[in-house]
């Protein structure tokens, strides 16, 4: 059995931090696809109602969920009510994130403990749950940093936090693998998003296109191209991968 077996149930996807940059994309790519789209965020509100009102005026399905990814009780409730509203889940991305760039000795534990429970702890919690409730031959893709090859200056909680996504994302592969259920991680380089370019954009931007072989800035819709691909039934073949999404930055 494949996904593409019954194409009269219309697959949901999950998806955190779906009111900005990547997420919102994401959001976008996989309605296109004939995904209803459950959006999840923590603080961005508006972006996120207008993810939905843009899938919902092109004749898509969504839902609109506020979730706190660190809370367990939190997560346990946004599975529920996607359930209760769309019935099942299909496919989870975890692209909730954040990041702090500090040199090592001048790290506070206030952020080291704020970035791993966002995105170590909060993306554990969201697999767990995906595990339990996500539909046999399922797709859970999280969203990690092509900074975890890279290894820059100044962002070891960045990078550690997002190791940690690699390492859940490996073992639950084989995990879920008997259920025909992937799980893969996306690594972005460099993209033009906000997060990205909350300092000094022009520089930022050429920084990122000269480090990249095809000499340009990621953009979200790059990303959440990847992310189709293996939400789709192409991707049955493919998981336990961390694959690298960037234009050529890190090449191995």
């Amino acid at each position: 059995m494949s996904i593409s077996d019954n194409n009269a149930i219309q697959r949901v996807a999950v998806v955190t931090g779906g009111g900005t940059g990547i997420g919102k994309a994401i959001c976008l790519r996989l309605a296109r696809e004939g995904l209803a789209i459950a959006v999840g965020y923590s603080r961005s509100a508006d972006g996120a109602r207008e993810t939905v009102a843009t899938i919902e005026q092109a004749g898509g399905a969504a839902s609109l969920h506020q979730v706190d990814i660190t809370a367990e009780e939190a997560v346990i409730g946004f599975f529920a009510a996607v359930k209760a509203r769309h019935g099942r889940v299909d496919a989870v991305i975890n692209n909730a994130g954040i990041g702090h760039m500090k040199s090592f000795a001048d790290i506070p534990m206030s952020h080291y403990d704020y970035t791993f429970n966002t995105n170590a702890r909060g993306t554990f919690m969201m697999c767990r749950e995906a595990a339990r409730q996500i539909e046999d031959h399922g797709r859970i893709v999280n969203i990690s940093t092509g900074a975890t090859a890279a290894n820059p200056l100044g962002m070891a909680l960045y990078v550690g936090s997002k190791m940690a996504v690699e390492g859940f994302t490996k073992v639950l592969a084989r995990e879920l693998a008997p259920r025909g259920i992937t799980v893969n991680a996306v690594s972005p380089g460099m993209t033009d998003t906000p997060m990205l370019l909350g300092g000094d954009a022009d520089a930022l931007r050429k920084y990122g296109a000269a480090a990249a072989a095809m000499r340009r800035l990621g953009t979200p819709e790059d990303i959440a191209d990847a992310v189709a691909a293996l939400v789709s039934n192409d991707g049955r073949w493919i998981t336990g991968q961390v694959l690298h999404v960037d234009g050529g930055t890190i090449i191995v």
